[in-house]
């Protein structure tokens, strides 16, 4: 059984897709890999869930001999940024060594026309209107704007500017495009 509650709303959803936490010593610690041992609670990857375990009584008495968070509730939207950031960059790398990751408007636009299909395409926060109304479509998705800027986009690529970056269908593209999606909600402004 994959399917967890929230401690904090409640809410259901699958256990890839909620936020792990453990007791290591006698404080509870976000568990980004799933891996730590030991009986776990879990909340949603959303800011009110994240933020309102700290609040919840249930959350550290469901633990015999913990009385204390690991990461300080000041830190955990850092916390959850960091790692996001981190295994999306990890997932960047996978999606482009196993060719399910294409760059570029014009690489994409002739992929498209040749009849493949993605999964996701992501534009970086400063692509132009004219790039995403072209690529939306010719590729008849429904584009997602980015907190990367194409300067950042281009990091993860060779270090020159990426505006668009499309997604072939696999579960590496999935785990990319769920801590894009983290990032999205947990950053305010560019990076």
């Amino acid at each position: 059984m994959t399917e967890r509650s929230c401690v904090f709303c409640g809410g259901r959803g699958e256990k890839e897709e909620l936020l792990r936490w453990v007791v290591a010593g006698n404080a509870l610690f976000p568990d980004w890999t799933q891996k730590l041992e030991g009986r776990a609670i879990y909340t949603h990857f959303d800011m009110k869930c994240v933020c309102g375990i700290y609040g919840a009584k249930k959350a550290l008495s469901a633990f015999e001999k913990c009385d204390s968070f690991g990461v300080p509730q000041e830190k955990i939207l850092d916390f959850v940024r960091t790692q996001a950031e981190k295994s999306s960059d990890y997932y960047f790398a996978i999606c482009r060594r196993s060719g399910v990751l294409l760059k570029g408007q014009n690489l994409i636009a002739d992929e498209a026309d040749k009849g493949t299909s993605f999964d996701s395409l992501v534009f970086a926060s400063d692509a132009s209107a004219k790039t995403v109304r072209e690529l939306e479509k010719k590729t008849g998705l429904q584009g997602v704007k980015t907190v990367f800027s194409k300067k950042r986009l281009g990091e993860e690529f060779d270090g020159r500017d990426v505006s668009v970056f499309a997604l072939k269908p696999s579960k590496q593209s999935g785990k990319l495009m769920f801590y894009m999606n983290l990032l999205n909600n947990f950053t305010s402004g560019d990076i």
